[in-house]
């Protein structure tokens, strides 16, 4: 799939969950930030894990080209786990007197279980590959992370990029 056509999926995707959340809430300005928030700036993650592997200076292609993956051979993805949700709606219960916060919680553990589920039928991963425990039991292992029909053309397009 393309990557425009994933990112406009999480897009929707993202806007329509925090609008049914601020409207259970009646709170629909909120449910739709908290909602791009969760549900698609989660994916800022991919961003982070560049600059971990090339530090502060960003080139868009090698960005696209998800070499941050290629020459690290792992993938962290830290706000791509599951074990948020539990916390997030602990939060909420926490906060349940203070509308807004309760708001914000439920909404950013729904948007993003909404972004984790697409991803894993789009990427075609199981939903353990969006556990940060997961991920680290393998010490973040692309090899033991990825399917090895995409590990190996990732070593494939390592070789053609000269990584």
């Amino acid at each position: 799939m393309p990557l425009s056509l994933h990112l406009l999926i999480h897009f929707t995707l993202a806007i329509l969950t925090g609008y049914l959340a601020g409207v259970h809430f009646k709170k629909i300005e909120l449910g739709i930030v908290i909602g791009f928030l969760g549900g698609f700036l989660i994916d800022l993650d991919h961003v982070l894990e560049y600059i971990i592997v090339y530090g502060p200076q960003f080139n868009l292609i090698y960005f696209l080209q998800g070499r941050q993956f290629l020459i690290s051979d792992q993938i962290h993805l830290w706000f791509h786990a599951w074990e948020y949700m539990p916390i997030l709606l602990l939060l909420a219960l926490a906060f349940k007197k203070n509308k807004i916060l309760e708001t914000i919680f439920i909404t950013l553990a729904f948007a993003m279980s909404v972004h984790l589920l697409t991803d894993s039928v789009i990427n075609k991963y199981p939903l353990k590959f969006y556990s940060l425990m997961h991920r680290a039991e393998v010490n973040f292992s692309a090899r033991e992370l990825m399917r090895p029909d995409d590990y190996q053309k990732n070593q494939e397009t390592k070789i053609e990029l000269g990584l």
